[in-house]
């Protein structure tokens, strides 16, 4: 089985992470893997994060079905640096799991080209899988403006999101490629298909 050329996609909310990966994910024989799905696959009921989570965090972190409540746990977990890292210790372990089993499965399928679309792909240390990386960054202006309007967030809210979160050099000394979005979609697009290409060619 051949493996596939694998793209770790990252960067900070609002950054405009999910524009790049559509564009990616429009390319023939790519395959993006979504983290973010992966990740709410592995808390649902019955699965061991989930547990874990709750024996942390608490029991009322779980609706009275047993389902996870997104919103108690992220006010929980995002309280401070040290309650973030005690969910991503949790977390980051399982989804690793995951993607590793999606790899696979695209390198079965004749892929060229897999993209692991991850927030926290430096801090979960799922870049040591990745042949190539990207990191959209943006200014924290428009990164709030833009988590308060896709999450319905307070502008308190947002930034306290925010702060829990690594600055843009963290990004620029540890990834191959850094895509900056500063507003304009059409310039954003056309940096993103240069370092498309820039793939094609590295995944031969």
């Amino acid at each position: 089985m051949t493996k596939v050329f694998t793209v770790g996609l990252t960067g900070s909310t609002g950054a405009g992470k999910s524009e790049v990966a559509r564009l990616m994910a429009a390319r023939p024989s790519w395959v993006v893997i979504d983290a973010d799905v992966l990740s709410r696959r592995v808390v649902e009921p019955g699965q061991p994060a989930l547990k874990q989570l709750a024996e942390h965090f608490s029991s009322d972190i779980l609706n009275t079905d047993g389902t996870l409540n997104r919103k108690r746990l992220a006010e929980k977990a995002f309280s401070s640096s040290v309650e973030t890292a005690a969910l991503n210790a949790i977390v980051h372990p399982a989804v690793r799991s995951e993607i590793e089993r999606e790899l696979r499965k695209a390198a079965e399928s004749g892929k060229r080209v897999a993209i692991i679309d991850a927030p926290l792909l430096l801090q979960a240390g799922l870049d040591a899988i990745c042949d190539y990386t990207v990191a959209v960054v943006s200014t924290p202006e428009l990164r709030k403006a833009r988590i308060m309007m896709r999450d319905g967030l307070t502008e308190e809210e947002a930034t306290r999101r925010m702060s829990v979160q690594p600055s843009d050099n963290h990004y620029q000394t540890r990834v191959t490629a850094l895509l900056h979005n500063l507003g304009d979609r059409k310039a954003l697009r056309a940096a993103a298909l240069s370092v498309c290409a820039t793939i094609e060619d590295l995944a031969i």
